[in-house]
């Protein structure tokens, strides 16, 4: 048997994977039997070799469709979220004196709204509570304890928006206002976070603390602990004094305080929670495209590499296993070795393509970036 023949499946195995000596070598032994060998001799071996490269490498490079999600318009600055919220807590005042009226509506009826307009807009993904507090026995002074006792889920925590506005509907005013014990059961609802406002808890009052609590503290606590979540107070219709005395439960909580004298204001103040609503609801659809983008353009660089090795070593195997069996049987191929270089040449121009595939996706998926950031810069 000859030897050279014998050894033609790691000649072939060396040939493709490029082992065996040092990088010249290599090279020479892959071009020297196409620089040395006639012309017939390349077509016979081009002949033989096309028998095992049937596949077409260009099914490995699909093209890969990027996002460009659609952004809302409109800005403005507000008391609603900062940055993209993951649980929101509203929680409203059940006392008594919401009966009262603004603008020709009850401030109960406000606060109503308020709470499914708080929601309005946000995220899917943002899950969302509601709770009422003081909405226990009465204003009376024999109602007070079971009043200020009185901090009633009305809505768990969840993606269900229609749950919520059902819920909404329970809110009653008829007591006392235990704002801290209502602060304190809202952050019960709340998840432990290391992003500062990512968890809101709103507060709908037209009141002080009357209960003996200490909101200002318990605003604090929350804020600054395992939740680091930020408490925003909408105040109806509040005299000064009392104004100042929300707007230091807001400030020690990390949030925003309005005080809504008119429906004029409660509507500007909504407003601005909707525009805020949005902007959380852009970044975080501006953030899945790119994320998404990212993700795509890796799974099908994944894809693409493993086909092209596939077809390599497929085709590598097809051509050795049968270059073997002519040895084996005396009918060794006169252009064997330029068959092995045209193979090679063919393996490396797939690597080639593949890296270029690379480039192209990673070229594509930064544009793709770029004009993302451009539109979300363009309606912040």
């Amino acid at each position: 048997m000859d030897v050279a023949r014998s050894c033609i499946p790691g000649l072939l195995a060396l040939a493709i994977c490029g082992c065996g000596g040092s990088k010249n070598e290599t090279s020479d032994d892959a071009s020297a039997p196409l620089s040395n060998v006639s012309a017939d001799e390349v077509v016979q071996a081009r002949a033989y070799v096309g028998q095992f490269t049937t596949e077409n490498p260009e099914r490995c490079f699909e093209e890969v469709r990027l996002n460009q999600p659609e952004l809302e318009r409109r800005a403005s600055d507000g008391i609603g979220p900062r940055i993209p919220p993951v649980r929101v807590v509203v929680a409203i005042d059940g006392s008594g004196s919401m009966a009262g009226r603004i603008g020709g509506q009850t401030k109960l009826d406000l606060a109503r709204e308020a709470a499914t307009r708080f929601v309005d807009g946000l995220p899917s993904s943002v899950e969302a509570s509601l709770l009422v507090f003081g909405q226990q026995g009465d204003n009376s002074e024999a109602g007070k304890a079971k009043s200020c006792a009185g901090v009633d889920l009305l809505a768990h925590m969840s993606n269900d928006r229609a749950a919520l506005g059902a819920a909404v509907s329970r809110v009653r005013a008829v007591g006392w206002t235990p704002l801290a014990a209502g602060l304190a059961r809202a952050e019960t609802l709340l998840a432990r976070s290391s992003t500062e406002g990512e968890q809101v808890i709103y507060v709908v009052s037209d009141g002080e603390e009357t209960c003996g609590g200490d909101p200002v503290a318990t605003a604090r606590r929350i804020n600054s602990g395992k939740t680091l979540a930020i408490v925003n107070i909408i105040g109806f219709g509040l005299p000064s004094s009392e104004a100042a005395v929300l707007k230091a439960v807001s400030d020690s909580g990390g949030g925003s305080f309005v005080n809504v004298n008119s429906r004029a204001d409660y509507d500007r103040t909504l407003g601005q929670v909707r525009e805020s609503n949005r902007q959380a609801g852009n970044a975080v659809r501006q953030s899945n495209a790119t994320s998404g983008n990212a993700v795509r353009t890796s799974n099908a660089f994944s894809s693409a590499a493993v086909c092209i090795s596939n077809i390599i070593s497929g085709e590598s195997v097809r051509m050795s296993n049968d270059l073997s069996v002519r040895a084996v049987r005396g009918e060794a191929l006169p252009f064997d070795r330029t068959a092995l270089a045209l193979l090679k040449e063919r393996h490396e121009a797939l690597k080639v393509g593949l890296k270029r595939y690379q480039a192209r996706l990673q070229g594509s998926e930064s544009r793709a970036r770029d004009t993302i950031d451009a539109a979300a810069d363009a309606v912040r």
